[in-house]
């Protein structure tokens, strides 16, 4: 097993990163509900806030263990810290 779980990395990294990493995952989740908002031909201004705050929950909540993975080690690598990813 040369790669550790993302909790087992989030237990090492700094809290400045572990910060980081929740950002970048929300806005991941941004991305992807003003992507699906697009798609649906809805105006995004028509969207109240929060009806917006739940879909970028259930967004956060769906991100799967691969996809934080690969964002929380490219934020490593950002970070010099890509050694706490290995086994």
């Amino acid at each position: 097993r040369d790669m550790k779980t993302l909790d087992e990395i989030l237990d090492k990294v700094p809290k400045a990163v572990k910060d980081k990493f929740l950002i970048k995952k929300r806005e991941r989740a941004i991305e992807i509900v003003k992507e699906k908002i697009a798609k649906s031909g809805k105006d995004i201004k028509d969207i109240d806030d929060d009806e917006m705050e739940g879909f970028i929950a259930d967004e956060e909540q769906n991100l799967k263990g691969d996809q934080l993975k690969a964002i929380l080690v490219s934020l490593l690598a950002i970070e010099g810290l890509s050694y706490l990813a290995g086994s």
